[in-house]
């Protein structure tokens, strides 16, 4: 049964290749695709294939989902990945709003051996700066697992993150694990997720993720505040709960700084009654891979101007420091 069913893989994955080129070919008639696309071109589709079930459309983007995958061949910008770093993007940030909405950061080394527990506060946050998704929380540095948190961190730090997703801005980024402040919560539970998606230096909307048990919560809202009616990420529970804290404004308009110049980035933050927090730049939100009725509608306003591309980033990029060279621990595939 086991061979069989390898067979079977085997035998799928082969129609899916070919029916990968059969579409490239069409593709290539009319949009400005090279031979040096077709690698981050064939990851795309099996993805979408993958989690999707169906290939994105690139001439005629229907929803949120295919112009995503139109901005990671058609848009690379070597400042993507600068603000994709967690650490490098602080700067660019900086460069549009100043330097005052961050957590402190405490240090910064190339391992997590490195790291000096000891001259700590009591809680804090450990990152790595070349991913998403890698952290320790530590309230109590006492009750810390070392262990634990070296095997996570080492991993984030060791592997080539989303590639094979076709996020490929993180493949360049040097990697590194920081600490920073840990920011206590104002009514005991984690403080709400503003992610405010951008087009051309406008909002579009804004996705507020309120986190909950057992799973977090969603509301889509506009600019005014004014919730959508759209459930966008369906792994998250649907609501329309939503009251515009003080600070709404002020991020609007920090969102608009920031993200002036961006075909479309998400702007993330978070904010408490004294300040406000700026996370993180987003480019390729979920790889662009979200299921439901929802991104098709908000891939409407995504309405950035397709009729202009940027070369490829990518050959240049592996002449110059190639991405095995900055995760030598990965193995080619090739």
């Amino acid at each position: 049964m086991y061979f069989l069913n390898m067979i079977r893989k085997k035998s799928n994955n082969l129609k899916v290749l070919f029916a990968i080129r059969k579409k490239w070919k069409q593709d290539c008639l009319q949009l400005p695709l090279s031979t040096a696309h077709w690698e981050l071109y064939s990851i795309i589709h099996r993805l979408c294939w993958r989690e999707l079930g169906q290939f994105p459309d690139l001439v005629n983007c229907r929803g949120f989902n295919d112009r995503i995958q139109w901005l990671k061949l058609f848009d690379q910008d070597e400042k993507i990945i600068e603000c994709t770093d967690k650490l490098k993007a602080r700067k660019y940030i900086s460069s549009r709003i100043g330097s005052s909405n961050f957590t402190q950061i405490y240090q910064v080394e190339s391992r997590f051996e490195d790291l000096n527990i000891n001259e700590l506060p009591k809680s804090f946050v450990i990152k790595t700066n070349n991913d998403s998704g890698s952290y320790v929380l530590v309230l109590d540095k006492s009750n810390l697992d070392m262990e634990a948190a070296k095997d996570k961190i080492d991993y984030a730090l060791s592997r080539m993150y989303g590639w094979n997703n076709a996020e490929w801005a993180y493949a360049y980024i040097k990697p590194y694990v920081f600490v920073e402040e840990f920011i206590e919560p104002e009514s005991g539970s984690p403080p709400i997720d503003y992610r405010f998606h951008c087009v051309n230096g406008r909002v579009a909307w804004v996705q507020i993720d309120i986190p909950g048990t057992p799973k977090m919560s969603e509301v889509t809202v506009d600019p005014l505040g004014v919730p959508m009616g759209v459930h966008f990420s369906t792994h998250k529970i649907y609501s329309e709960k939503f009251v515009k804290p003080e600070t709404w404004d002020e991020m609007l308009h920090m969102a608009r700084k920031i993200s002036h110049g961006w075909k479309y980035v998400r702007v993330d933050m978070f904010s408490t009654k004294k300040k406000i927090f700026v996370g993180e730049m987003t480019f390729y939100p979920y790889c662009g891979t979200y299921k439901g009725e929802g991104q098709m509608i908000m891939g409407r306003f995504l309405d950035f101007d397709r009729t202009t591309y940027k070369p490829l980033l990518i050959p240049r990029l592996e002449k110059e420091n190639s991405r095995f060279n900055v995760y030598p621990a990965v193995k080619s595939l090739k």
